[in-house]
């Protein structure tokens, strides 16, 4: 078996205690608990819980425990030595940057630090340290001091102190990362020599692959491989001591500094007090923290289910909610929609607006909240703007969005959901995560499902370990990110992200939720439309070609075999039919409302046919084909040409035109009842869309139509 430590510095599975060069010898900190009478040691435990009337103490048995329990915390040994004052402290200093915590008396006297203290003075500091079991007094066997009466730091207490320094010296790279770690340990220059910064490059280059971080983890004892799989999968390799306290598991006590010997011998992780308050993040916590290389790699074991894994019941949204933006922007165009003194849509008008809407939602948003985003969508992009009236109208951004391709459209909405706020958590993270997850969401496989908390935990562990460098960037000078609101712990981080992921890119379209049988959401899945917009490549998920999967019926209804990858042509559908039901196949039916609603939003005549013909298995009924001709007249459909010849075979169309005051200015004669002269030098597509702006359809022949 490979040897886990090579190239680290000598005694890994303690890392920040250095070789003993002294020769001296010094009893551990629970000999000496077990030597002292009973008043001197509840003086001592007084110091340690600070517990000065040691309420609640129990048996002394128990206090020790208490002691060496609060000494095992870094954060807690570094906290009661600075409770001990300046002069005591600034001696534990001198101590604690000498070999092995070991001086000599003289050479504490002759220390720069010390030199304002007399030689009694010093004395009283020592015993006062010593009565706290910080110090002891031994014996130095160094060849240039022999026999001399010398004092060292109790071993537990310096390795306390050192690793807590190291801890707020070093960034959260060094923390949660294996390169950190690996870095962090070349540098340390008390515990050997140190390895090249090309010895530890190779290093990580072998053990970050996802073979060799899976077996570390299979490698580890029982207890704590079942401990970091839990700590992996359900919190995505960051589990605080105060969670693990509140969890039933087999392991009843929390045993931080052996598991952080287990862990960072083995290259998997550490345990170590970890404060992210400063970035605006409440967790101040001893903490089990798997690396994020190796979380990542036991996820990608784990997260990517196999067939018999599949979820109970699958749902897709698909292009429902670009095909809702398109309703409710055509009910804005065809209906007066006030808005109270807040800019609210009155909910009266709601009601009559979610008539319009596709009334399937899914689960993870009602029909309501919907519309609420399309709303705010709309308003903030510039869709629809307010007049004079106080009501709201269409504006020339809204009638362009009817002209862009479905990926545009896509695009568009993705761009507002990734700068939306207030909808989970605290925008301050969730702003800066959500561009993570997108760009994780490009290394998945398309229709391949992936557990829920996959790309969310990946995407989380990401951001803090370069909070640093974020922080640096757009704070120069300050460590930490300022919170706005109540701050979220690492794991709300995680959920509150998941949550944007099922409300925005499951509502987009962008992903697939599968559900288990209790109708909990449990996994996702990259759709085809997300995996375009993201340009990865399109799984064929059943073969079945495009071609073909309608069948139109004489009496209307349009019949959709669905084929794996439908986007763009549910798309075409949605603009000119009404849907109806969606089980194993899609229903929907032509109705002469949604051909006029089509026509409204830009959508020409022969683009309507076109998309039957092309796609349908049976030639389209004539019934069907002819009445859609008939509905674009009646709804007032004119075809301009080349030389601005504007024909109708609805002469009632072009008389109301011609007399009509905004329009007849461009009326030069009129050739017969279905058609009439413009006049001007214009383009003929800059007089459609004069005309459509006076609340004409217009379309140019199809040469012009590009």
């Amino acid at each position: 078996m490979r040897d886990h430590s090579q190239g680290l510095p000598p005694d890994s599975s303690n890392p920040v205690a250095g070789n003993d060069t002294t020769g001296a010898t010094r009893p551990s900190l629970r000999e000496i608990l077990s030597s002292r009478g009973e008043a001197d040691l509840r003086e001592l435990v007084q110091f340690w819980t600070a517990n000065p009337k040691l309420e609640g103490l129990g048996p002394i048995d128990q206090a020790r425990a208490r002691v060496l329990d609060v000494t095992s915390v870094a954060a807690s040994v570094h906290e009661r030595v600075l409770s001990l004052g300046r002069r005591l402290a600034t001696v534990v200093d001198v101590l604690l940057e000498a070999p092995g915590y070991v001086r000599t008396l003289r050479e504490l006297a002759e220390a720069k630090s010390l030199s304002f203290l007399s030689e009694y003075d010093l004395e009283s500091c020592l015993t006062a340290l010593a009565r706290r079991a910080v110090v002891v007094e031994t014996r130095s066997n160094r060849a240039d001091a022999p026999a001399q009466r010398a004092f060292a730091l109790v071993r537990e207490i310096g390795d306390g102190l050192l690793l807590h320094r190291r801890t707020q010296e070093s960034g959260l790279w060094d923390a949660l990362t294996l390169r950190g770690y690996l870095d962090r340990s070349r540098a340390d220059q008390t515990a050997g020599p140190r390895s090249t910064p090309q010895r530890v490059r190779e290093m990580y280059k072998l053990y970050s692959t996802d073979s060799a971080a899976v077996a570390r983890i299979e490698r580890l004892p029982d207890g704590v491989r079942d401990l970091v799989e839990k700590a992996i999968l359900e919190f995505g390799g960051l589990l605080p001591r105060s969670v693990f306290e509140r969890m039933k598991l087999e392991l009843a006590h929390w045993n931080g500094k052996r598991w952080g010997m287990i862990l960072e011998s083995s290259l998997v992780g550490t345990v170590q007090r970890l404060d992210l308050t400063p970035y605006g993040i409440n967790h101040d916590d001893e903490t089990l923290i798997v690396f994020t290389e190796v979380a990542l790699a036991w996820l990608r074991k784990v997260a990517v289910p196999s067939d018999p894994d599949r979820p109970h019941e699958e749902l897709s949204l698909g292009v429902d909610l670009v095909s809702n933006v398109s309703r409710f922007l055509a009910f804005v165009h065809e209906n007066d929609v006030r808005y109270t003194v807040r800019g609210e849509i009155f909910k009266t008008t709601e009601k009559k607006i979610l008539q319009e809407l596709i009334p399937n939602p899914g689960r993870e948003l009602s029909r309501e909240e919907v519309l609420e985003f399309i709303f705010g969508y709309c308003r903030a992009t510039g869709l629809v703007e307010v007049t004079g009236e106080r009501t709201f109208a269409v504006a020339s951004a809204g009638r362009a969005f009817e002209q862009l391709s479905l990926q545009d459209k896509l695009r568009s909405l993705l761009d507002f959901a990734l700068d939306e706020r207030g909808l989970a958590g605290d925008d301050t993270h969730q702003l800066r995560m959500r561009p993570i997850l997108m760009r994780w969401m490009k290394r998945i496989e398309q229709g391949t499902w992936y557990d829920l908390m996959y790309l969310p935990f990946i995407a989380r562990n990401q951001y803090l370990s370069n909070l640093d460098e974020a922080s640096g960037e757009e704070n120069p000078g300050e460590r930490g990110v300022v919170s706005a609101g109540p701050m979220e712990d690492a794991q709300r981080l995680a959920w509150s992200l998941v949550r944007w992921a099922r409300q925005r890119l499951y509502l987009i379209g962008v992903l697939d939720l599968g559900y288990d049988s209790q109708k909990r959401p449990v996994a996702l899945r990259l759709s085809p439309q997300g995996a375009r917009l993201l340009g990865v490549p399109v799984a064929n998920t059943s073969g079945v070609p495009r071609l073909g999967t309608l069948v139109v019926t004489p009496d209307f209804e349009v019949v959709l075999f669905p084929s794996g990858d439908d986007s763009e042509l549910m798309h075409d559908l949605d603009r000119f039919c009404a849907r109806e039901k969606t089980d194993e196949l899609r229903h929907l039916r032509i109705q002469e409302r949604t051909v006029r609603r089509a026509l409204v939003q830009g959508m020409r005549l022969d683009e309507i046919l076109r998309t039957l013909e092309l796609h349908s298995r049976t030639p389209v009924p004539q019934n069907v084909s002819f009445s859609i001709r008939d509905w674009a007249v009646q709804a007032g459909l004119m075809v301009l040409s080349d030389d601005l010849e504007l024909r109708s075979d609805n002469p009632e169309i072009l008389r109301r035109l011609s007399q009509d005051p905004g329009a007849r200015s461009h009326v030069e004669r009129v050739l017969c009842p279905n058609s009439v002269k413009l006049k001007g030098r214009i383009t003929p597509r800059r007089m459609r869309a004069l005309l459509r702006e006076l609340g004409y359809l217009v379309e140019l022949r199809s040469s012009n139509a590009a």
